[in-house]
């Protein structure tokens, strides 16, 4: 009997630190990440990686946007849906002369974003409190009554001068 308790909490221990180590190792772990939303919701993230067409941005999609799924299943991966894309996660893209990309966020397209690469890297830079920043990421808060109406966003970077991390709660009104 003690043997089998022993064996059984083994195993759940093991389940739990395998959950773990999955949702643990898909958050950031993409080198072509450029940020990602997170939100109250579920623990489950929206990624924002740059997608290349060789060494340079695909002109037409310089964006790939998915789902990494943090609970049901950890790790898996899904692409966005039609709704999901058009109505809450997607974006709308500009090449510029320079050769760096302006986005501009579906649910969000008051704060624009510009896609570029800087010291070998490619990142999305955006304002945040009035400075310039790096975006690592946007937290959404669902209203407690509504988890389709949205409380506040929160936008957290890294000053590109300083190097400290801003971050910025935006209140929906």
């Amino acid at each position: 009997m003690k043997t089998r308790v022993t064996l059984m909490l083994f195993l759940l221990i093991l389940g739990q630190l395998s959950w773990l180590n999955a949702t643990l190792a898909t958050s950031d772990d993409s080198p072509y990440r450029l940020f990602h939303i997170a939100r109250s919701k579920n623990a489950n993230l929206v990624c924002y990686d740059i997608n290349l067409k060789g060494t340079s941005p695909d002109e037409d999609s310089p964006i790939h946007v998915y789902w990494i799924n943090r609970t049901d299943h950890p790790g898996e991966r899904s692409e966005l849906s039609y709704i999901q894309r058009t109505m809450a996660y997607g974006y709308s893209s500009k090449k510029l002369k320079d050769g760096t990309f302006e986005v501009s966020l579906v649910a969000f397209p008051e704060r624009k974003l510009v896609v570029l690469k800087e010291a070998n890297i490619w990142r999305s830079r955006i304002t945040i409190n009035g400075k310039t920043a790096w975006l690592q990421k946007i937290y959404v808060q669902a209203k407690p009554e509504s988890f389709m109406k949205v409380a506040w966003i929160e936008l957290t970077g890294i000053d590109t001068k300083t190097g400290s991390t801003l971050t910025e709660r935006i209140v929906q009104k």
